[in-house]
């Protein structure tokens, strides 16, 4: 029979190189959703410009939305097992571990949901949300490489 920290452990090894995967895999799809048919457009060349932004404003969102789940994933494997600050994430005995980790995701989740209901209800607040999603991404990652560095 399979422990449950047997279990946790592999999931949190194979997470980071899944999450890539699905980034990478779904990144043509958000590229060919980006195009548009030049039939599509209406005759009004100003709400074509509009619309156009727009939509393109919510694709380069949408593709800022991978590095954050991905760089998220890479910090908890690399801080899973070891002494956590966070004492939100921190279990009994100062460790990050199940439940820190899926405070971490699930945080991280509810974030990107909100972002998603406020881009819908107002297009233009996408461009904040991209770079902001990317600038989360950077840091977070650099965290995860100085806690595989301290490993």
């Amino acid at each position: 029979m399979v422990k449950r920290n047997d279990l946790m452990r592999l999931c949190l090894r194979t997470l980071p190189s899944v999450s890539l995967i699905v980034f990478f895999a779904m990144t043509p799809a958000y590229v060919r959703a980006a195009d548009a048919s030049p039939w599509d457009q209406s005759l009004s060349v100003r709400s074509a410009s509009e619309e156009s932004t727009g939509k393109a404003s919510f694709n380069r969102w949408k593709l800022s939305v991978g590095p954050v789940f991905a760089s998220q994933t890479l910090d908890v494997a690399s801080s899973y097992g070891m002494q956590e600050l966070n004492p939100m994430l921190a279990g009994s005995d100062g460790r990050l571990g199940v439940k820190g980790a899926g405070i971490k995701l699930g945080t991280t989740a509810g974030f990107i949901g909100i972002q998603y209901w406020i881009v819908h209800k107002y297009p233009r607040s996408a461009r904040i949300f991209t770079k902001l999603n990317w600038s989360v991404s950077i840091v977070t990652t650099g965290f995860a490489a100085h806690n595989f560095a301290i490993r």
